[in-house]
């Protein structure tokens, strides 16, 4: 996450652009890691390799839900 200080928005013309895309990271205080979804919801697996199977079949129905 990126803090930006008051006065710097004050100064400048910024825009937060979320986003929107899935994201895998490693938990912190556990043995896994975090599949998260844009809207903050997301769910634990075992290791890394299966959140790269979960992350590319969110992707596979992000391109189906566009089409």
């Amino acid at each position: 996450m990126v803090v930006i200080p008051e006065r710097a928005s004050q100064r400048n013309n910024l825009h937060i652009i979320p986003l929107s895309r899935p994201r895998i990271e490693r938990e912190r205080d556990a043995a896994g890691w975090l599949v998260l979804l844009p809207g903050g919801h997301g769910w634990l697996v075992g290791d890394r390799r299966q959140a790269l199977r979960e992350f590319a079949g969110l992707v596979e129905i992000e391109r189906w839900r566009r089409a």
